[in-house]
């Protein structure tokens, strides 16, 4: 572990860091995801605690803000959730779609932790959670939620939600053993931890590659749209 220039920590240069310190401040778990998905666990670390900070509002935040958008409005329809699930063929292109990069997540994830490669799987979990579940299927799927009746379109959004949440928590819960726990407990509602869940296994009839394709190309022109649109001044 090298200081954020990449200089050896010694009490001569006094760039030394106190770990107690940071996880007073920031938590175990950043601290963790920080390190683990930052660099290889053999490669040197550039140990920048303003990076704790970022890993903290951007990966943590964001997973936190989305549980509390689901709680939200299950709260206020009174969904406690057991009814029977939502046909997979039977959900709206947007469920299917982020169902099927969870398949997809949940294959690489536990390649990369069999390989030994944890943070490549911490890396694949953030970009699932900030780029795909938050910032394209709940903010897509927002007006669903909002929505006054329980139809099937709005019960497959809160299944199709909870099942990602519950999903992240067990695959993160290695690397972020506390707050995953947490995670589990709030979505799920079982007094069990998530430590003593099983696996997650991919369901190959849970994943459609033409249309992850199609959603990608719908997710750049968005993307480049935003980018025109900001570069010209024009609001959105």
């Amino acid at each position: 572990v090298l200081d954020a220039q990449g200089n050896k920590m010694s009490k001569r240069l006094d760039n030394t860091v106190d770990p107690f310190a940071v996880m007073a401040e920031h938590g175990p778990d950043a601290l963790r995801w920080y390190m683990i998905s930052n660099t290889n666990p053999w490669d040197n670390l550039k140990f920048d605690v303003e990076g704790i900070g970022e890993v903290q509002r951007k990966f943590f935040g964001t997973l936190h803000n989305t549980y509390n958008f689901l709680a939200l409005y299950a709260g206020a329809d009174g969904y406690q959730g057991g009814e029977a699930d939502v046909p997979y063929a039977s959900r709206p292109e947007i469920d299917r779609w982020i169902l099927s990069r969870l398949q997809g997540l949940i294959q690489e994830v536990d390649v990369a932790y069999e390989a030994l490669e944890p943070t490549r799987a911490g890396r694949a979990i953030q970009d699932f959670v900030v780029d795909e579940l938050s910032n394209w299927h709940v903010r897509l799927s927002r007006r669903r939620f909002w929505k006054g009746d329980m139809n099937l379109d709005k019960q497959s959004a809160y299944q199709t939600l909870t099942t990602c949440l519950r999903t992240v928590a067990i695959l993160a819960s290695p690397i972020a053993p506390f707050y995953m726990d947490r995670l589990y407990r709030d979505v799920t509602g079982e007094v069990g931890s998530v430590h003593l869940a099983s696996f997650p296994v991919a369901d190959p009839g849970q994943r459609d590659a033409a249309l992850e394709d199609r959603m990608d190309l719908a997710r750049q022109l968005s993307s480049q749209v935003l980018s025109l649109r900001k570069r010209e001044k024009i609001r959105v």
